[in-house]
């Protein structure tokens, strides 16, 4: 899992769920991208630093 290009960590999956602790960032929104055996996934903006 990626934010804005830089890995999280401490990622864990399930078949439903993916979770990790998001590297530091800056205020505004970051494009998340899951990369798994089956494919890539991009969310332009799918998540907000505050």
């Amino acid at each position: 899992m990626l934010f804005n290009g830089v890995p999280a960590t401490s990622v864990t999956a399930t078949s439903t769920t993916v979770a990790g602790v998001t590297p530091p960032g800056t205020v505004g929104t970051a494009t998340v991208t899951l990369v798994t055996a089956f494919g890539t996934v991009t969310v332009p903006g799918g998540f907000l630093y505050v």
